[in-house]
């Protein structure tokens, strides 16, 4: 019997979407719609101010800078960080000398004793062309007390100390968000994929306890990432990591997954690859345009997200620790 060529579109189409609908990074995702607004709770704290910031594409909190935060633009901006304090008020302009900015993506922070350290990472690949990514890391800038009160903004220009060529084992796609686990003192790097993301790991490189002897000539470094896990997390936009090294926050464009460690009977944290197998908590991050920047607050109860959209809100949302605590 001749079938209609609809009726043989029509198999294919729900055929499809039962192979797509059995999928358990889709579930993820339709899982997420069905769940979003659950237990959180948002607030605008201020818009930033600045006009440069245009495509605020990641966010973390300042070490050395009370009441302060990183951020950058997406690719288009020359390689420069701003420092935005929590009215929205950019305090600095950080340019980074001899850097390239092909596709700024995330932003994270290192910090061990007093010292800190800022990883921005140039991971983008929208056009599956590059060869590797570049990691660079540099230590924080700390302003003073009258630099951070005053009126006019700073305008810097500081060296980093270490560059990272990022290498994959099957080459590189598309990334879009980092973060630091103090815990296992390694740098997370999340794959930006459709239905979910590939997470891979590489070391956060040794920084000589003084600054640069010569400035100018920062550490190369080429390193291969090591897969440690999958994310069901779909088009993930930006991580971090809470300091304890329990919660793992991923983001999409309006979607919010948070992961957690659980503590053995012997009290030691189960790994990443063991948390991403769990289901998460999953809630909306509100009605931003296209969020792709987030941080964990000091204490872990909360999440700052920022828009790439100008004007740039910085949003502060309360965590559905109920779920994610087991």
């Amino acid at each position: 019997m001749k079938r209609h060529p609809s009726f043989t579109l029509g198999v294919v189409l729900v055929a499809l979407t039962l192979t797509l609908v059995g999928n358990p990074f889709v579930q993820s995702f339709l899982f997420a719609q069905r769940e979003s607004n659950a237990n959180t709770v948002g607030k605008q704290i201020a818009i930033l101010a600045d006009e440069a910031i245009n495509e605020s594409s990641g966010i973390v909190r300042s070490h050395t800078n009370p009441n302060c935060f990183w951020t950058h633009n997406d690719s288009g901006d020359r390689p420069q960080l701003f420092l935005v304090n929590r009215q929205g008020k950019t305090v600095a302009r950080v340019g980074l000398s001899k850097a390239k900015a092909i596709d700024w993506e995330d932003i994270a922070i290192h910090i061990s004793g007093d010292e800190a350290h800022l990883i921005v990472g140039d991971i983008g690949g929208n056009t599956r062309s590059r060869k590797h990514v570049t990691l660079y890391v540099l230590r924080e800038p700390k302003l003073t007390v009258d630099d951070l009160k005053s009126d006019v903004t700073l305008d810097l220009t500081v060296d980093f100390e270490v560059e990272m060529e990022v290498t994959f084992p099957r080459g590189v796609t598309n990334y879009e968000s980092i973060a630091v686990d103090h815990s296992s003192n390694a740098i997370l790097i999340v794959e930006k994929g459709n239905f979910s993301g590939r997470v891979f790991t590489v070391p956060v490189p040794v920084i000589p306890d003084k600054p640069q002897v010569m400035p100018g000539k920062p550490q190369a470094m080429v390193v291969e990432a090591k897969q440690l896990g999958v994310a069901p997390v779909p088009m993930a936009t930006a991580c971090d990591i809470s300091a304890d090294g329990r919660s793992l926050i991923i983001i999409s464009y309006s979607i919010g997954f948070l992961f957690r460690r659980e503590l053995s009977q012997a009290g030691e944290l189960d790994s990443w690859k063991t948390a991403l197998e769990r289901e998460p908590a999953v809630f909306s991050l509100g009605k931003l345009r296209q969020t792709e920047g987030v941080c964990f607050s000091e204490d872990a109860k909360s999440i700052f997200v920022t828009s790439e959209k100008a004007p740039t809100p910085l949003v502060q949302i309360e965590l559905p620790l109920d779920r994610s605590v087991r």
